[in-house]
């Protein structure tokens, strides 16, 4: 279970990192950490089966398996725009679209591990 809660706390970090970068309007940087919320998140379930992943082939293809199509198309929603918040890092829409997502997907894994992992953003 140890992992489990490492994993968790790195996500709860970068979530709070990512809160501050969406205020100071950083919005690349929002794309970059929601990113790694949801790994995180995904590693943290695995973790609890004494699994971990080392490509994202392997966590997406996990994630597919064990989550429902609501969360699934949330992440898929932020893994694609990673890259448009990368390439266009101005877009306040995009980045607040991210969070919208990112929200579905702490409601879940909060229920699903019996914890709140975080205020909505």
């Amino acid at each position: 279970m140890g992992e489990f809660k490492k994993h968790l706390e790195i996500a709860t970090e970068k979530l709070s990192a990512l809160k501050d970068a969406f205020d100071k309007k950083q919005f690349t940087i929002v794309g970059d950490l929601a990113t790694k919320v949801c790994e995180q998140l995904v590693e943290a379930d695995a973790a609890r089966e004494g699994k971990h992943f080392g490509t994202h082939l392997n966590r997406h293809s996990y994630s597919n398996t064990k989550f429902p199509k609501e969360v699934n198309e949330a992440m898929r929603k932020i893994w694609f725009a990673y890259g448009d918040l990368g390439y266009d890092g101005v877009n306040g829409k995009r980045a607040k679209a991210v969070i919208d997502k990112l929200n579905i997907i702490l409601d879940y894994f909060g229920e699903r591990f019996g914890e709140k992992i975080a205020e909505n953003i």
